[in-house]
């Protein structure tokens, strides 16, 4: 049966290719449209989760996932947990976008700089700042996409030496994947 428009807001039946939007590991940033989540309260967060554990959701009713410096906060076991799960509430051609720092970038940078600052900056971006800003793995261009590959995702594409222009000095991956 296709959706019905019952009125300018209800639609019976959740339309083809359409779902939820979250946005995991939100700190402060707050995306217009998603659900902001986060496992402790900053500015951005909506919901507080731990997103190790299995996602509150259906399957087939998230459209998109974002997770902006987040995948590097957990170690292999743990994404090994996590992503079979992500698959799972995606729809079908359903999106993942994530960003992580570019180790490749970072070290190339760091053996390049002769200035101490910058290169104490560039470790902080290696390793995190500690406790649940700690770093726990690092991805290179190839390795991120063997990790999508290992379960599934389609159309993988990675960017490298990726800016954000609200962080302009911190060289990230950006992947963007489909179920």
């Amino acid at each position: 049966m296709e959706p019905v428009a019952l009125d300018p807001y209800i639609v019976y039946m959740r339309p083809q290719g359409r779902g939820i939007k979250l946005h995991l590991g939100c700190g402060d940033y707050w995306f217009d449209g998603y659900l902001n989540i986060d496992l402790n309260i900053f500015g951005g967060t909506d919901m507080l989760l731990d997103i190790r554990e299995k996602l509150p959701f259906q399957d087939d009713v998230v459209e998109i996932i974002e997770a902006h410096d987040v995948l590097e906060h957990f170690s292999q076991v743990e994404l090994d947990e996590m992503l079979p799960d992500w698959q799972r509430v995606l729809i079908p051609g359903g999106k993942i976008i994530v960003s992580t720092p570019d180790i490749d970038a970072l070290i190339k940078e760091y053996g390049q700089s002769t200035d101490q600052a910058r290169r104490d900056e560039i470790i902080r971006y290696l390793y995190g700042y500690g406790g649940v800003q700690e770093h726990k793995w690092g991805y290179t261009k190839d390795s991120l996409k063997k990790l999508f590959d290992k379960f599934g995702f389609h159309n993988i594409e990675i960017q490298d030496n990726y800016l954000y222009s609200h962080r302009p000095i911190e060289p990230k991956l950006r992947l963007v994947c489909e179920k």
